[in-house]
């Protein structure tokens, strides 16, 4: 494991008072032909950076030691939330003005981090995203992808009603203010940018998009996910948040639709009784399972909306 540029880092706190401590947090995984480049442009817009190796199996950690940056080494695959974790905890650590992230596949163009820095340098946002679908910005997204991320916003925005347009993008900057707050989500994997997102939300934060061109054609094997792995992944983290926001509208209704099919196998139960006399013991049964379980959905969503005004309040007094 290399150390962290101190010379550079201490140059920046004692000749450059007035400038922000910037460090970049880069997760990677068998990149071992991009990470290089990738560093070597990085370096030219911030102080310091950490790069994750999230259980490569190639020469990653090694090209990336080369340098001369911290690189921390997963055993295992543990997935881009838990890389980003790590890498904001060390971060934090080094106590720094503005933390980026990006991807270590060519994706994102260093050379546009200045205009990620600039909304939090002038405090005009907080959180600043890297858009791919700005109409300033260059799109050289294949089709496919395209509609997959898409149909991913649309549900963001439906579910999670967001406002974001690009909620996948990886491309980030974080201002001080925001850093522990951001470390606060479950997400091991890319349902990560969801979650910090709406939590972002829950708390008030200023989030601003700038355009940001994408490079796919010409790089190879940019997802190391299969597709329709990546896209559950993301759609099971926007429906777990839909329902913590709105637990009345899924648990409360979901228990009245089967307390209404309670009331409606019960009727047919009493006009078998009404007309042969005889009781349905089946019939029974169903009715008082789905009264139960309907019930209980709706006790759910009462307890789960007081927890949410609860914890609603608690961010606001933060």
């Amino acid at each position: 494991m290399q150390s962290l540029n101190s010379k550079s880092q201490s140059t920046a706190r004692s000749d450059d008072k007035d400038k922000p401590v910037i460090l970049a947090v880069i997760p990677a995984f068998n990149e071992e032909a991009n990470i290089r480049e990738i560093l070597g442009q990085v370096s030219r817009y911030v102080n310091s950076i950490i790069v994750i190796d999230d259980g490569s199996c190639d020469s990653t950690f090694r090209e990336a030691a080369l340098e001369n940056v911290k690189v921390i080494r997963n055993r295992r695959n543990m997935g881009k939330g838990a890389a980003l974790k790590r890498g904001f905890i060390e971060c934090l650590a080094c106590n720094p003005d503005i933390i980026i992230t990006l991807d270590a596949d060519g994706q994102h163009d260093p050379a546009e981090i200045p205009k990620l820095l600039k909304p939090i340098e002038n405090e005009e946002a907080d959180i600043v995203i890297g858009s791919r679908y700005d109409k300033n910005s260059p799109m050289e997204i294949p089709i496919v992808r395209r509609i997959g991320l898409s149909m991913i916003n649309l549900m963001n925005k439906t579910l999670v009603r967001s406002n974001v347009t690009d909620t996948q993008s990886g491309f980030r900057a974080y201002g001080k203010s925001v850093l522990n707050i951001m470390l606060n989500y479950d997400s091991t994997g890319y349902g990560l940018e969801t979650e910090q997102l709406a939590r972002a939300e829950l708390y008030g934060f200023r989030i601003m998009e700038v355009p940001v061109s994408i490079r796919y054609k010409d790089l190879e094997n940019t997802s190391k996910k299969n597709s329709v792995l990546h896209g559950a992944n993301i759609l099971s983290t926007i429906l777990k948040i839909a329902v913590e926001r709105r637990p009345l509208l899924f648990f409360g209704l979901a228990g009245i639709i089967l307390l209404g099919f309670a009331i409606i196998t019960s009727w047919d139960m009493l006009l078998i009784f009404n007309k042969t006399r005889y009781f349905s013991i089946p019939l029974a049964l169903i009715t008082v399972g789905l009264a139960l379980i309907g019930s209980l959905l709706i006790l759910i969503s009462f307890v789960l909306h007081a927890l949410r005004g609860i914890r609603e309040r608690c961010s606001i007094n933060y």
